[in-house]
């Protein structure tokens, strides 16, 4: 409170009075009265060092400045090699209707399939000879010549058998209404293989006539 500083002060004002009386007033005294009360009183014949200033600081923090970004150079992808797909795609032989003869494709060497999607594949797959005749009853010039070396020169065998054909001939009931409409054959031809709706020659041999 005010009165009790204001006591304060003529209590230390009479100390040094009556201190100042009982030494004798001189300069050594003074500073032995001050260096006692206070701290950092210059000794008699210098002078006390200037006062600090003071240093006003901010009421609030200054605003967060975020540190600029680190910027990373990346190169420019660029393709190991470019593909003309459509110069490409006049070098395949075509069938009869214009339509890509993946066989004849292998065989003169145009393409080269691989034998795995696995680079580390490491046996080739085992390419079977084996031509399978079906026979439509009543229906002769309808008889079915099914390659396996021209599906097993770039499919597995577990690619069709036996999610899409049983492992006997004759054992799977098709017609061609169920190919047409994506079954059994129809799984690839007409998609990524020959449209069986215009090459009904390539699977109906006796159709094409005496060879």
């Amino acid at each position: 409170m005010i009165w009790q500083r204001t006591l304060s002060l003529l209590l230390i004002c009479l100390l040094l009075s009556a201190i100042g009386l009982d030494s004798g007033c001189t300069e050594q005294s003074r500073h032995d009265v001050l260096a006692e009360i206070f701290d950092g009183v210059p000794p008699v014949g210098q002078q006390s060092p200037p006062p600090r200033p003071y240093v006003r600081h901010p009421r609030r923090p200054p605003p967060y400045t975020p540190p600029p970004p680190i910027l990373i150079k990346v190169k420019p992808y660029k393709a190991a090699f470019q593909i003309d797909w459509k110069t490409l795609l006049r070098k395949l032989p075509k069938d009869a209707v214009g339509g890509i003869d993946w066989v004849k494709a292998i065989e003169t060497g145009v393409i080269k399939p691989k034998n795995s999607i696995d680079p580390k594949h490491p046996q080739p797959n085992p390419v079977l000879p084996l031509d399978v005749h079906l026979h439509p009853a009543g229906l002769p010039l309808f008889e079915v010549t099914y390659p396996h070396k021209a599906h097993t020169e770039w499919l597995a065998c577990t690619n069709c058998h036996t999610r899409i054909f049983q492992m006997k001939a004759g054992a799977d009931k098709m017609t061609m209404k169920e190919i047409f409409n994506g079954k059994f054959c129809g799984e690839c031809h007409g998609k990524v293989s020959f449209d069986p709706t215009t090459a009904c020659p390539r699977c109906h041999r006796k159709l094409a006539g005496p060879s």
